[in-house]
């Protein structure tokens, strides 16, 4: 099991102000912009590939992965829902902690933790992408929760491993676990609102979610610039639900991720575009798409994006290839709690992963069970 602690590591790292990010320079939102191509025409140099990771059927499987997030985001995720007016007594905050976790697993999440939300982690303004979840919100307009939302649930949702393996080629998993972010936090702020309490679900918009996602101990940064949990590495999609219901926070938690990530420097070897740093922390910013104030390895999201439309599709060698990236079975959890517990054991287990081939990437046809 994780080791909590009262802080998150993160904070030994904070080296001055950490200003609030404004989510139109995120590349992500970026790429509707004349320096970016847009996501359409990745997917169309794609398609034109038609090659073993890049069939027509492996491309409508990622428009019908997709579905439920286009849907769900569009209709669902609104600050104007209706609150029921009966408001449900909170006697028993742990009792009440333990539901609403339940009703988060229920409606599938994979880990879920809650936190008291940090100002400091909501983003300043509306992204070009997800003003479109409000009606009064313009990509560019100052973005700010109610007063009164003091609480992120914060989701996990696993991907599978073995269509992990699969990127840089298509790997639809990431898709699909779009979908059910929408499904599961579009869900948990409904079940909230029925008992009297305003929510608002989250996706990538609002907020950053991996910050919210160690304050709620659901795991730490990675030199990978992804959250590393102890039960899936990296292999996780993030969503998280605002919200005024009175909640117990949990503590973050201590993996040892910042030894692990210094000694293995496999995702930035893995980095087909050269993002993913291969130096010392620094608390300097790449470019406008990243932050200041606190020691971590930044993220040159700009090369990520750009090689996106190279290859034709997303990437994610940075979670392929890591080492914590590993079935969650008895045998791995073993593995895992040796390495939460005895930090020199890091460089063994890293020459362990080379020699057995994990983190390879491996794209199968398609057999009769649907699965590649």
């Amino acid at each position: 099991m994780p080791r909590r602690i009262d802080e998150p590591n993160y904070k030994r790292f904070i080296t001055g102000e950490i200003p609030r990010f404004n989510e139109r320079n995120t590349a992500y939102s970026m790429g509707d912009r004349s320096e970016f191509r847009p996501q359409k025409e990745i997917i169309a140099k794609g398609r034109k590939k038609n090659e073993l990771g890049y069939t027509p059927e492996d491309f409508a499987l990622f428009w019908g992965s997709r579905t439920i997030d286009y849907l769900v985001r569009k209709h669902v995720f609104t600050r104007d829902e209706k609150v029921s007016e009966t408001k449900i007594p909170i006697d028993d905050m742990e009792l009440w902690t333990q539901k609403v976790k339940y009703a988060a697993r229920f409606f599938g999440a994979s880990l879920v933790g809650v936190c008291e939300i940090n100002q400091q982690w909501l983003y300043s303004h509306w992204g070009d992408h997800n003003a479109l979840l409000t009606e009064a919100a313009k990509p560019g307009d100052p973005l700010e929760l109610p007063a009164n939302m003091k609480y992120a649930v914060v989701m996990a949702i696993e991907m599978d491993y073995r269509d992990m393996e699969r990127s840089p080629a298509v790997a639809n998993t990431t898709d699909l676990a779009y979908s059910q972010m929408a499904f599961a936090a579009g869900s948990l702020a409904n079940f909230i609102r029925s008992l009297g309490y305003q929510a608002i679900p989250s996706g990538n918009d609002s907020g950053l979610s991996i910050p919210l996602a160690v304050d709620a101990g659901l795991g730490e940064l990675g030199r990978n610039g992804q959250l590393i949990t102890a039960e899936y590495g990296p292999r996780v999609r993030l969503c998280k639900v605002f919200t005024e219901f009175p909640l117990i926070p949990d503590k973050p938690v201590d993996l040892r991720v910042q030894h692990f990530c210094q000694v293995c420097k496999k995702c930035a070897e893995h980095c087909p575009s050269g993002a993913i740093s291969n130096d010392e922390l620094t608390d300097q910013p790449v470019n406008i798409s990243s932050s200041r104030g606190v020691l971590k390895w930044p993220i040159n999201a700009h090369k990520c994006y750009k090689f996106w439309y190279h290859n034709g599709s997303w990437c994610a060698n940075c979670i392929r290839s890591c080492p914590w990236n590993k079935p969650n079975t008895l045998f791995h959890k073993i593995n895992r709690n040796i390495i939460m517990k005895i930090p020199s054991t890091h460089s063994l287990f890293v020459w362990i992963d080379d020699v057995f081939g994990y983190g390879k990437q491996r794209v199968r046809s398609w057999n009769l069970n649907g699965k590649t």
